[in-house]
């Protein structure tokens, strides 16, 4: 992969990631529960037990890889940082080490530089979410495979009443009671209460919007965190799919992210942002 595709490639990250709120075409891998038809479960219980498996976090700092394929493929070594609620930094670092691109994902805004070609892309969050509330807490969840309520946060005791739970074999499947612009969401887990993927749905059709598949799952201090992620999705007409995996993550340290626009860099508008996908 040629460095000078860098920039898109930070751009589908994010537009993968938080595609499911953008009004651009999207398809999934086909995670519809199937089989036996589902029985309800009247308990609360197993909310119960799934939010048992949930840790309090403030910061988290990691090493890992990324892998993309859109049309060309590219995969790199990656740094990730987050501050819970606040950021999402992520640094691409393909050859040695060397950063030739970073995202910053903030409560409000969108930051992708392309250090190669001195270029960044600086933008509202609301460019991408089409008046959904999602949330960074919403994105970091997606990344870390904790179950949450879109715009109000992490799943809690206090947020029961926004899921129903439904059995089905040896799963538990989670929806949410509330649908955002004609979008439903589900995650299932496993009887162990380990998380396997996240659905989105367009409620008038009967494939999956958007898909997430979660593995190595392992207990962090942070509670149950899913080590590898994979998703596609289909953006502009174009397939795409997003692997992440991490190691050795860090909890609570002190993270830096860097907020700075470097000096001298030509900014992309919002429409080169999604014309990066039709080339």
């Amino acid at each position: 992969m040629k460095m000078k595709n860098n920039i898109k490639y930070i751009a589908i990250v994010t537009l993968t990631m938080l595609v499911a709120a953008c009004g651009t075409s999207k398809r999934a891998t086909d995670i519809t529960p199937t089989g036996p038809a589902v029985t309800t479960v009247t308990s609360n219980d197993p909310i119960d037990d799934i939010t048992a498996t949930l840790g309090n976090w403030q910061t988290l700092q990691t090493g890992g890889n990324i892998s993309l394929k859109a049309g060309s493929s590219f995969s790199s070594s990656i740094q990730l940082r987050m501050v819970r609620d606040q950021a999402i930094f992520i640094s691409l670092r393909p050859v040695l080490g060397i950063e030739v691109g970073r995202l910053l994902i903030t409560a409000d805004s969108l930051y992708a530089i392309d250090k190669v070609h001195k270029r960044y892309i600086a933008e509202k969050v609301s460019l991408l979410t089409s008046g959904i509330p999602v949330t960074v807490s919403d994105v970091q969840d997606m990344f870390l495979g904790r179950p949450f309520v879109l715009g109000k946060g992490t799943l809690s005791q206090e947020l029961k009443p926004q899921m129903s739970v439904q059995s089905q074999g040896n799963k538990l499947i989670l929806n949410a009671v509330e649908a955002f612009k004609g979008y439903s969401y589900s995650f299932t887990f496993d009887k162990s209460n380990r998380i396997q993927s996240l659905s989105i749905s367009k409620q008038e059709s009967a494939t999956g919007a958007y898909g997430v598949q979660y593995s190595g799952v392992r207990n962090t201090q942070a509670g149950n965190i899913a080590h590898g992620i994979n998703a596609s999705a289909t953006i502009e007409k174009k397939n795409v799919e997003l692997s992440l995996s991490y190691k050795n993550i860090e909890w609570n340290g002190n993270v830096k992210i860097d907020r700075n626009i470097p000096g001298g860099y030509t900014r992309m508008s919002a429409r080169d942002l999604f014309s990066l996908f039709s080339n």
